[in-house]
């Protein structure tokens, strides 16, 4: 970031699965809003936008399968935006 640049945030909640999604220095980072001290899922901005194109296009459900209920919300998060945009 340059100088007093805020990060960009969203947060979302569905069903009490809060996630805030974090835009900082050319990186997407995607927190659980209850554990936020835990890493989390970083992704580049190019990384982040096929992460929301394959969920768009329901290829996310491998995704939810294998990482589990972090990456559901992160999913949720993403669908939510898709719909608003």
């Amino acid at each position: 970031m340059r100088g007093n640049e805020m990060p960009e945030f969203d947060f979302r909640c569905d069903g009490g699965g809060c996630v805030i999604v974090e835009r900082v220095a050319g990186a997407v980072v995607i927190r659980d809003s209850k554990n936020p001290y835990q890493p989390g899922l970083v992704f580049s901005r190019k990384e982040y936008a096929d992460f929301r194109r394959r969920v768009r296009n329901g290829r996310g459900v491998w995704l939810r399968r294998l990482i589990g209920q972090y990456v559901q919300l992160a999913v949720r998060f993403v669908l939510a935006r898709i719909g608003s945009v």
